[in-house]
């Protein structure tokens, strides 16, 4: 008879669990924008202050969207994401790892397409989860998503390079290099999310 009261109490000790859990995700991300952007201005590289700002700001649209359960996103995915974030301010720009290696923005892109195609198929699975039970289907669909978040990076990329004159885009071989790794990052998170839905 008490079997029910025990579900509902476990069901909420883990709601518990997981909402401290974001909060600590987002605690740990907004002292991060802190310091970086302090340190930044300090060094009077004001664009890249903007740059840390404005990614923190699209987070919390994304956190407030989320409270309006318009979508749910598990945390060891935010967590990836704001981990993804943080290497590339950190070792991309602060350490400026983006033009003193030839690997690690490949590495970014990869990295970073795994991340957010996990993100993003997170966002909509509520819309699509019936979408197809086909798993060629399911693995060319969230593929493309995968994809598709690499080329908007690259207009991205583009138009920072057309506006601020700067050299994130070194040529036609060195944007193909990129997109090549955004669909290998965008594959293995596919594969990643195929495999947890069959494991289950």
């Amino acid at each position: 008879m008490h079997t029910p009261n025990i579900g509902v109490r476990e069901e909420f000790k883990f709601m518990i669990k997981e909402d401290f859990n974001s909060r600590l995700i987002t605690s740990i991300f907004t002292i991060f924008i802190f310091i970086i952007s302090v340190t930044f201005f300090m060094k009077k590289q004001i664009y890249l202050v903007l740059y840390a700002i404005f990614i923190y700001v699209i987070y919390i649209i994304f956190l407030y969207f989320e409270s309006r359960k318009i979508y749910k996103v598990k945390n060891y995915i935010k967590a990836l994401v704001v981990i993804t974030i943080m290497i590339d301010i950190v070792a991309g720009f602060y350490f400026n790892f983006y033009h003193t290696t030839n690997w690690f923005d490949k590495a970014m892109h990869m990295f970073g397409c795994f991340s957010f195609t996990l993100l993003f198929h997170s966002m909509i699975h509520l819309y699509i989860k019936n979408f197809s039970d086909f798993k060629i289907v399911i693995f060319i669909f969230i593929t493309s998503l995968g994809v598709t978040s690499g080329v908007f990076y690259e207009f991205i990329e583009f138009g920072l390079d057309v506006i601020l004159k700067s050299k994130n885009q070194n040529g036609l071989i060195d944007t193909n290099l990129d997109l090549l790794f955004d669909t290998l990052g965008s594959m293995l998170a596919t594969i990643f999310i195929i495999y947890r839905k069959s494991s289950y």
